[in-house]
């Protein structure tokens, strides 16, 4: 710290010196992550958003205002996601929250209404999102993951079934999951749940919103909402396609009696009362009053204008990519998220080549019987981009194609065998010369690193990461 403060202007001038490696999120490049709706829009985000920045949302006594927003923006999600009098919800921080929330309401509503349950346990699809396994491992519950389908990436059902037990508290699926973009059987998976007595949450984090635009507008759309009498949570996050500023999201009950096990309650300190319905305590009303706002000004057909403009696009996209050579996309993605695989080049090289033209998307490593693959999330800031991007991407695949592959993949498959059964920390120090892995930061180029880690077991892989990052921060 220093001894003396420094001038706003320089505050500032100093902030923007740190950006200088950062991606430019208004460039339209960014095919992840990212969900920008528009500078107007922008711009009353922001000013809804620092209104409100110095109201906390754990005194509600004393900011009546930011319960009626959150009231109201739940209210407005729970209409599309047919929701009735008797659904209830609250705001998050974001989806990883939402999830930790229905997996920890689940919990307790088990111990409650399952006492016989000794070993909880939640079943999911391999396509999960992470934060189930993080969520379970907050809460003490053991994970069982199913396998999926290897064409369209959904829950196998005879494997989800039997993997119903009597320790199970709560199963899950996806609408859709991130990975591919495809939705799970979210109506035959619900009613198994729900013949077996077990809690059923449908992880609508990316698509819930979009998804339920979309069938309104009259496309076909299979139901995956509160409509199911299995789906008895949702989460669905209001900074993606709700085009809300981070963080925002809203955790959903099918009602307020499974709700009260979501609470968290202490009056036993010489503190104040808490009483959270999330994880949260504290926390800055600038997210509420900026999806009150966001919603107020987009209205349903603004939202449908996005969705369609960004349907349109990705149709595009994939009709364009099935033409290509060398470069397929995995399954068949129902909404504006899909995947990009080869059979005959290193994904993670034409990453690398897309990222040096300004374009960014997500590695995914190799699982559940898919192989490795780039993950893409269109959104209306890419719409405009969307001829460039096609065009980029066939000039890099024909590079590639032409040039041959740079990553060393005989040297590193020798590597991975040679360090295979070893600890962690002995792993890391072989790998760490020959991926590329110096200092603080990941190198310009990922291919090599992302080739290595691809070919190695899971835990292992999940163990390095701990270790490199824990030195690198």
């Amino acid at each position: 710290m220093l001894e003396q403060g420094v001038a706003p202007e320089s505050v500032l001038e100093e902030l923007g010196g740190f950006t200088g490696k950062d991606v430019d999120w208004q460039s339209g490049r960014v095919l992840t992550g990212l969900y920008d709706p528009g500078h107007e829009a922008h711009e009353l985000a922001v000013k809804a958003y620092t209104r409100f920045l110095a109201h906390n949302a754990l005194y509600v006594n004393m900011y009546p205002s930011l319960s009626r927003l959150e009231q109201e923006v739940v209210a407005s999600v729970l209409m599309l996601l047919r929701g009735d009098e008797q659904t209830v919800g609250n705001i998050t921080s974001g989806g990883t929250e939402s999830i930790l929330m229905a997996v920890k309401t689940a919990r307790d509503w088990a111990r409650v209404n399952r006492p016989e349950v000794r070993d909880p346990q939640i079943v999911v699809p391999v396509t999960a999102h992470p934060a189930f396994i993080k969520a379970a491992h907050y809460c003490g519950l053991r994970v069982v993951q199913t396998p999926v389908d290897t064409q369209g990436f959904r829950a196998d059902m005879p494997a989800f079934v039997d993997a119903l037990g009597p320790e199970t508290v709560l199963a899950v699926g996806s609408a859709p999951n991130f990975s591919h973009g495809t939705i799970d059987p979210i109506e035959a998976m619900s009613e198994a749940a729900r013949e077996r007595g077990i809690l059923f949450h449908v992880d609508g984090c990316v698509g819930g919103i979009y998804l339920s635009l979309l069938r309104r507008m009259g496309e076909p759309v299979r139901d995956f909402d509160f409509s199911l009498p299995g789906v008895t949570s949702i989460s669905a996050d209001l900074h993606k396609y709700g085009y809300v500023p981070k963080n925002a999201s809203v955790v959903m009950y099918r009602n307020r009696d499974l709700r009260q096990h979501a609470w968290f309650v202490s009056t036993e300190t010489t503190g104040y009362a808490v009483i959270n319905p999330t994880v949260q305590s504290t926390r800055t009303g600038g997210p509420v009053a900026a999806a009150w706002a966001m919603f107020r000004y987009m209205g349903e057909a603004g939202y449908a204008g996005l969705v369609r403009r960004s349907q349109q696009a990705t149709a595009e996209m994939l009709a364009a990519i099935k033409d290509m050579d060398d470069i397929e996309v995995l399954a068949d993605p129902e909404m504006c998220m899909f995947t990009l695989a080869s059979d005959s080049l290193n994904v993670f090289e034409i990453d690398d080549e897309m990222r040096a033209r300004g374009w960014h998307m997500i590695p995914q490593f190799a699982c559940a019987g898919g192989p490795a693959n780039l993950h893409v999330s269109v959104s209306d800031a890419n719409v405009a981009r969307t001829h460039e991007f096609l065009a980029e991407l066939e000039a890099v695949v024909t590079q590639l194609r032409e040039n041959g592959s740079g990553v060393d993949q005989a040297g590193i498959e020798q590597m991975v065998a040679e360090v295979q059964g070893q600890p962690p920390e002995a792993v890391m120090e072989a790998m760490v010369p020959v991926l590329g892995l110096e200092g603080a930061e990941l190198p310009e180029r990922m291919a090599t690193l992302n080739t290595g880690m691809n070919l190695l077991p899971a835990a292992t892989r999940n163990a390095i990461l701990a270790l490199y990052f824990n030195i690198m921060y």
